[in-house]
């Protein structure tokens, strides 16, 4: 079982979701509705099997109650996902969404994104992955994109596990801008994208190549530098109507980006 969370315990989340005991934990409880302690024990024999369930019980993700144990999360399946996209709600989303102008799905985007902000926790069955909205800014740059699969293809992306300590070497832009702190680094992004927006000259430097490597900007025929991603000054209209859960916004942008048969989306807010 694969699990996302996000939201003011998502570090929380995140040390439980790693425990091979939550893990065992969590897939003989949703095969065994309402377990006992005693099945438990006898199913999971590792020997922090009661801490895990208090710690779980603690950020409500099981409950106990007389003296059985449930799973408090949803669990995604195949067949859930099913249902779901068979609702009129999701499908007029979703339809509404492939008409939208790139102005607007960047703000269903930011919409998405900032839902990811609070507290989520969901389980997910077989080989399913789902879309995830991530966001770098400062006051001059808002660099906002949603991506499928690895998501260290994007700078949001890559800031995110830079954070969490999950890069290598092996990682093409952790080998090119290692630890680099992320209000600096922003700082560059911010005064390279405004020059070629401007068609200024950029000088060549790692912030540069960074932004080429992950697509947000292009070296044409000339050898000149081309934004290539959507850039605008401010947001659109919010259009679409779909119920705040996150795993159905996590939904939506995985159909639309299957629809646009890309891995990843990026957009840019540029102030000033």
């Amino acid at each position: 079982m694969k699990f996302y969370y996000g939201g003011n315990h998502k570090e929380a989340y995140q040390n439980l979701a790693h425990k091979p005991t939550f893990q065992q934990l969590c897939h003989y409880l949703f095969q065994h509705e309402a377990a006992i302690l005693r099945d438990l024990k006898k199913e999971i024999t590792n020997h922090d099997l009661e801490k895990t369930i208090d710690t779980a019980i603690k950020l409500q993700l099981i409950v106990r109650k007389d003296r059985r144990y449930r799973l408090l999360f949803p669990v995604v399946t195949p067949a859930l996902v099913a249902n779901i996209q068979e609702e009129k709600t999701f499908q007029l989303a979703l339809q509404t969404l492939k008409k939208e102008s790139d102005q607007n799905v960047l703000t269903a985007l930011n919409y998405f994104n900032n839902l990811l902000e609070q507290d989520y926790f969901y389980g997910v069955t077989d080989a399913i992955s789902f879309a995830t909205a991530t966001k770098l800014e400062n006051e001059k740059l808002h660099l906002i994109s949603c991506q499928l699969k690895d998501q260290t293809t994007t700078l949001p992306g890559y800031f995110n596990a830079l954070k969490k300590s999950e890069l290598t070497e092996e990682n093409s832009l952790y080998a090119l801008l290692g630890d680099v702190e992320l209000n600096y680094a922003l700082d560059q992004f911010s005064y390279i994208i405004q020059r070629t927006y401007q068609k200024k000259k950029v000088r060549p430097s790692i912030f540069r190549q960074a932004l080429v490597m992950t697509d947000i900007l292009a070296i044409d025929d000339s050898d000149n530098l081309q934004l290539a991603v959507p850039i605008f000054d401010h947001y659109g209209e919010q259009v679409i109507s779909l119920a705040d859960d996150v795993f159905k916004w996590q939904l939506l942008f995985t159909r639309f980006l299957d629809f646009k048969e890309m891995d990843f989306l990026q957009f840019i807010i540029l102030k000033g």
